[in-house]
């Protein structure tokens, strides 16, 4: 019998972040909102956030925890997609492509550009 615990595909992709501010002044608040994180990060404190990709985009999202408004999620995927990717989504001549197909699209294009001179 295996030990492995099942794991949601949401869960599969989640990172963690950790900011130890706890020997050094910190961030201010207006610095901590500058770079993308919550006001909370800010301070000499130890900040800890899970964290997910887009995969549409591949944008690092710091999932906060007190957020109340739904996250965008695709179900052509199953995955998490950033805010700005969920506006997208939302628009009529939206095409659906991942971080991943968009990557494979480029390589084969500058790969066939690079044969053909």
């Amino acid at each position: 019998m295996s030990n492995i615990h099942s794991i949601s595909n949401k869960q599969l992709h989640e990172g963690y972040l950790m900011l130890d501010h706890r020997a050094s002044p910190g961030l201010k608040p207006d610095e901590a909102m500058n770079l993308g994180y919550p006001v909370s990060a800010s301070g000499e404190k130890l900040y800890e956030a899970k964290t997910n990709h887009c995969s549409h985009c591949g944008t690092v999202v710091i999932m906060n925890p007190n957020r109340t408004r739904e996250r965008s999620y695709c179900q052509a995927c199953s995955k998490y997609i950033c805010d700005n990717c969920g506006i997208a989504m939302r628009l009529p001549d939206y095409v659906h492509q991942t971080y991943k197909q968009q990557i494979d699209e480029s390589l084969t294009f500058f790969a066939n550009k690079e044969n053909n001179g």
